[in-house]
């Protein structure tokens, strides 16, 4: 017979937010969401960079909720950060940011996935199945931003034959998919993006 422990499994998380309000409504969601048969288990908290880092990298959670703006730096910033160092964490941002400009950056930063503030309530716990399950989360009209910016950063690239273009996991994912025709609504369900 399992134990107690063994019957309940974790998925630790860190949760990297400058507003006490809005951090309590999502640690709040968290209590109740159940991921693939896992509780979601809080190990930190964190109001900037520097110790959002440092609590990452002691205890390397399974997940890494970033708004974009914190104390002493941005969500860029974090990261960055936790792309040179050893953390794996899936990551997933939480941002009133809603323009395209943000949102590129943060996927090519290294995010997994991007939910507007507004939209937590609604989203939360379908961003963080399709990211735990290593896919791509954005929403439909975050989705035709990211790839228009993606569509022009592409084109304004000098065009040097035969040098490889180094893109991110991301952005070869949605690469493959253009490369086979796939329309923008094709690509959001390919990659499970709602």
């Amino acid at each position: 017979m399992l134990t107690q422990a063994e019957q309940t499994k974790t998925l630790s998380a860190l949760l990297v937010e400058d507003d006490l309000h809005f951090r309590a409504g999502v640690r709040n969601l968290l209590d109740f969401y159940h991921i693939q048969d896992q509780t979601i288990s809080i190990v930190g908290e964190a109001n900037r960079p520097a110790l959002a880092l440092s609590l990452a990298e002691q205890h390397t959670p399974d997940l890494i909720l970033i708004d974009m703006e914190l104390c002493e730096g941005t969500g860029l910033t974090l990261l960055q950060q936790l792309q040179d160092s050893n953390v794996s964490s899936k990551t997933l941002v939480l941002s009133g940011h809603q323009e395209d400009s943000w949102i590129y950056q943060a996927m090519q930063a290294g995010a997994d996935g991007y939910v507007f503030k507004s939209q937590v309530a609604d989203q939360l716990l379908d961003a963080i199945n399709a990211i735990m399950q290593d896919q791509v989360y954005l929403p439909p009209e975050v989705a035709t931003g990211f790839f228009r910016r993606f569509q022009k950063t592409q084109t304004a690239l000098p065009n040097a034959i035969g040098e490889p273009c180094e893109l991110s996991p991301r952005e070869h994912d949605v690469l493959c998919c253009l490369v086979q025709g796939a329309s923008n609504d094709e690509i959001a369900k390919q990659l499970y993006i709602s």
